[in-house]
């Protein structure tokens, strides 16, 4: 199975155990530009947003709240995939198995190119300068210095070691299975 049908399967999966305040959630901080629709449709060209009827953008546009149709939980579906970005494919064999245990596919494909978080070394932000700014999720290190993070680089090395994030405060924010998803340097 290639990796973007794993990843597809996965997130729908994932979708259907979602209870919907968590899918309107999703929808709210990520896809609903209420008032917009000049907005989403650039996103729409650019790339930046998926592909979705006339409808849908409609409703987008002329609703303040967001709601549950097939349509708008395929946009749930696009961002539960687009979480997956980086991932190993020994993970995503590992997370089909887990759903379905008689899946016994191999993964094939590239992993997408990753930056190298420069806290925890594992490849799991955007490349170069696309990963400005970016938060880790296996470490919660921010990419834009030690400003950001209210510790030196150092700090954060140290107390991901002891920690598994770069602080006390951040272990409530880092993918619990961020270790086992991204490769390492």
């Amino acid at each position: 199975m290639n990796r973007k049908e794993a990843k597809k399967v996965i997130a729908v999966y994932e979708m259907q155990n979602l209870s919907n305040n968590e899918k309107l959630e999703i929808l709210e901080y990520n896809y609903w530009f209420f008032g917009d629709k000049e907005g989403i449709i650039a996103a729409i060209k650019e790339g930046s947003y998926p592909k979705i009827s006339e409808n849908l953008i409609e409703i987008i546009h002329k609703t303040p709240d967001p709601l549950l149709n097939v349509e708008s939980e395929g946009l749930v579906v696009n961002y539960l995939v687009n979480r997956l970005k980086y991932v190993t494919n020994l993970y995503l064999e590992t997370k089909l198995k887990s759903i379905n245990t008689n899946f016994n596919d191999e993964i094939f494909g590239d992993v997408e190119r990753a930056g190298l978080c420069p806290c925890c070394e594992y490849y799991s932000i955007d490349y170069g300068e696309d990963g400005l700014w970016d938060i880790c999720p296996v470490c919660f290190w921010e990419n834009g210095g030690d400003g950001a993070n209210d510790v030196t680089l150092e700090e954060a090395k140290l107390n991901f070691e002891k920690l598994g994030a770069i602080n006390e405060g951040s272990l409530k924010f880092v993918d619990k299975e961020g270790t086992s998803k991204y490769n390492k340097k």
